[in-house]
């Protein structure tokens, strides 16, 4: 069949018509970018269209039980040109700046300070002794370090896909590298948190891949532990969706975990949550949160969610813990002894933004605030946003990888 001969008039039409569209698409798209970038932290939050609302009351009351109703004596304090509010036995003063996003830290043998600093590749290390402040660049050219730790004398770090190690050789300077587990999953939650156990045994935590899903790779939403030497490989808990800090209590000698909730059911479920993580126990990600409570992908799961382990503290959806520590053994008042305190980095995922802040859960399992300051109300700006928290010589520590900080608090004398 012969071709239809073309239209010149229609032609050129055609690509006018095309040309307004594709001009009229990005018009549109620049105008949500906008209208995100702008509401983001406004009752107008796009974000929220997307929130599957569950009603909770009897968790959004246990939450709220759990929030101290004894507020310390408080009081504001200058820092880096803005203002924090803590107890008013403390000051608060600015350790380390102008880096990058600095997150987990460990101490070594000889008292250098060591930071993961994820964006940039590096590991850090400040010394806490002497004259200089001045940090050296341990290791370098690193994927998302995030997980640090000092063992028998060498310094391991969590990157997103593997476990190095290297000999520790003393004033901030160490030997080769050594792979010690090679392959994690990438993708989704990326950061890794190793620590070693008292079997001597490390143990790493690995995020999901995603908000809600069931994983294809056991490894994700669990606790996974290893022989020092890398091999060994086993799933010590799941269901742990993403539990970014986990410590040894110092008398019980139990894994403590803090497990950050999914999103997009509402501004305050799921609660953040405070589990003690045990051997072949399961914590209820995806299928449910909190004590047992279904998610709504998963109405049918009301029987085993009762079967799963649950909290020991429940705690304001969307604050994210990243860091905690215990205190113990030091000269602050008695009642912070064997308190837990604990980095909030911050929502995204809700109307009125929470976290930006440090809490301290106590004995009786309450939760009361520590430091607050770095988010601004009412304009909801924020100028940091604290992680990890480690204790030296009765100082306390804090890392921020929005202003690529340290943070340094001190009893007063």
């Amino acid at each position: 069949m012969p071709e239809l001969p073309r239209n010149p008039k229609v032609e050129p039409a055609r690509e006018k018509l095309r040309a307004v569209g594709l001009r009229l698409l990005f018009l549109v798209g620049l105008v949500l970018l906008g209208t995100l970038l702008t509401y983001r932290n406004s009752p107008l939050n796009i974000i929220n269209l997307f929130n599957r609302p569950v009603s909770d009351p009897e968790t959004v009351g246990r939450v709220q039980e759990q929030q101290s109703a004894e507020p310390e004596q408080m009081a504001t304090q200058e820092v880096a040109g803005e203002t924090l509010t803590l107890p008013d036995d403390f000051a608060v003063t600015l350790f380390a700046s102008g880096r990058g996003k600095l997150r987990m830290m460990a101490i070594t043998a000889d008292n250098y300070l060591l930071v993961t600093e994820m964006d940039r590749g590096n590991v850090l290390a400040y010394p806490l002794t002497g004259a200089s402040s001045e940090p050296v660049t341990l290791v370098s050219g690193l994927r998302s370090p995030s997980g640090v730790a000092f063992h028998n004398n060498e310094v391991w770090v969590a990157e997103e896909t593997r476990v190095t190690k290297y000999p520790y050789q003393g004033n901030g300077r160490v030997g080769d590298q050594t792979v010690v587990i090679p392959a994690f999953p990438d993708g989704g939650h990326g950061t890794r948190t190793i620590g070693f156990g008292l079997d001597g045994k490390l143990y790493v935590t690995i995020g999901s891949s995603c908000n809600v899903c069931e994983e294809k790779d056991q490894r994700r939403a669990a606790m996974v532990r290893y022989n020092a030497d890398g091999t060994g490989e086993e799933i010590f808990a799941e269901g742990l969706r993403n539990t970014v800090p986990f410590i040894w209590h110092p008398e019980s000698g139990e894994i403590w975990g803090a497990d950050n909730g999914r999103d997009l059911i509402g501004d305050d479920v799921p609660p953040e949550e405070i589990n003690i993580i045990k051997q072949s126990k399961h914590y209820g990600w995806p299928y449910c949160y909190g004590r047992g409570v279904p998610n709504p992908e998963f109405p049918d799961k009301a029987e085993f969610c009762q079967s799963t382990e649950f909290p020991i503290v429940e705690m304001q959806a969307h604050s994210a813990p990243l860091g905690m520590r215990f205190y113990e053994d030091g000269n602050w008042p008695d009642r912070y002894d064997l308190n837990l305190f604990i980095g909030f980095h911050g929502s995204w995922n809700r109307t009125d933004p929470t976290g930006y802040k440090i809490v301290r859960v106590d004995r009786d399992l309450k939760v009361h605030d520590f430091i607050t300051g770095w988010q601004e109300k009412p304009l909801n700006r924020v100028w940091g946003r604290p992680v990890d928290i480690l204790f030296f010589d009765d100082d306390m520590y804090v890392t921020d990888d929005f202003a690529g900080r340290i943070f340094k608090v001190s009893l007063k004398d």
